[in-house]
């Protein structure tokens, strides 16, 4: 998330800082490392520091500032940078959701929903945030989730493929997320296939299966952003495309399903950052394809070309030679010129 922009910055031709997120010491400080090691200082500065380094930092007239994280952060960046009219590019986040139709085949679904969810535990910006599935093939989803996550990870808790939350205080937040859902009527699945002791001396937390969700449940108002996933009953395609309208535009929409007109009729219908059709997370790996958000969850986009174009400005440059044929527009006016050049271009 610092390496992509930084590559498209310098490859525009800009000189770049970084400041980079405080909640990941040991990560910010090798990137600094390799950083300092590679690029001299003038062309290639990383900044650490907390948040009031971060609100500074956001107030300093870029040509260009980026900025990954939350929607309410994100607000904060914008209205610094808006001081000085600096333009910006905005990753932030939202709610995902996948949508499972009625043809899809159930094993491929949740294989690659199992991965893009488990994939550091939840905690990217486009993991599945929760599930519209079919109410007569709920039953079957949550079976072969289970299945398939106990094949990928058969124990958890010592088990290196599956990743720990990033600290005490996001590992309370989910805590509290669960709680809040089980107090109000929800069915809470956990995933531990080997069955091992998870509350103590660990901060790996399983993927837990939220059913009977409802919109009072904070799994349903906040972004999770770790191994939390709600599966809704639908019963049709069209309730499921109301209820992701209904709220903020999310950065990635996932939809499973192979009828091309039922795939056209869902890209039509929902305003997302990005689509992966049969597929979770893999649309941000193909450097072809610009990625970035809509509305709450981001605006501009990056990678590839569009990574070149973001952090460029593109300069309009008109050069006459030694004839000028605007003098033939010069007054006085009312001359047969004049009247022939009006004829021309007020037609």
């Amino acid at each position: 998330l610092s390496m992509g922009p930084l590559v498209a910055a310098l490859a525009a031709g800009n000189r770049s800082m970084i400041k980079m997120s405080e909640f990941t010491p040991q990560t910010s400080a090798l990137i600094e490392q390799l950083i300092s090691d590679t690029f001299p200082q003038d062309l290639v500065a990383i900044v650490q520091g907390d948040a009031e380094v971060a609100t500074e930092f956001s107030s300093i007239p870029w040509n260009h500032l980026l900025f990954t994280g939350s929607t309410a952060v994100g607000r904060h960046v914008m209205k610094a940078a808006a001081a000085n009219l600096t333009p910006v590019t905005l990753e932030l986040g939202g709610k995902s959701p996948t949508i499972i139709s009625d043809d899809v085949n159930m094993d491929d679904a949740t294989q690659s929903i199992v991965f893009g969810k488990a994939f550091n535990a939840g905690q990217t910006c486009i993991a599945p945030d929760y599930i519209l599935c079919p109410e007569h093939r709920l039953e079957h989803f949550v079976d072969r989730f289970q299945h398939f996550f106990a094949k990928m990870y058969p124990t958890l808790k010592h088990n290196t493929d599956f990743t720990s939350v990033v600290d005490e205080r996001q590992l309370a937040r989910l805590q509290s997320y669960l709680d809040d859902a089980k107090s109000k009527g929800a069915t809470i699945i956990e995933c531990n296939p080997a069955d091992e002791d998870m509350q103590t001396g660990t901060r790996k937390m399983p993927i837990h299966l939220v059913l009977n969700a409802t919109d009072d449940m904070l799994v349903m108002q906040e972004e999770l952003f770790g191994p939390i996933l709600p599966i809704l009953p639908t019963k049709s395609l069209d309730q499921a495309l109301d209820f992701i309208n209904d709220r903020p535009q999310p950065l990635a929409l996932y939809y499973f399903g192979m009828d091309k007109d039922e795939q056209q009729y869902v890209l039509e219908q929902v305003r997302a950052g990005g689509v992966c059709i049969n597929d979770t997370v893999s649309h941000f790996a193909q450097e072809d394809l610009h990625f970035g958000g809509v509305g709450e969850s981001g605006m501009g986009s990056y990678h590839g070309e569009q990574g070149f174009l973001t952090f460029s400005h593109a300069k309009s440059v008109f050069c006459k030679n030694h004839f000028n044929s605007t003098k033939f527009a010069y007054p006085p006016f009312g001359t047969l010129i004049h009247k022939a050049l009006f004829s021309i271009f007020l037609r």
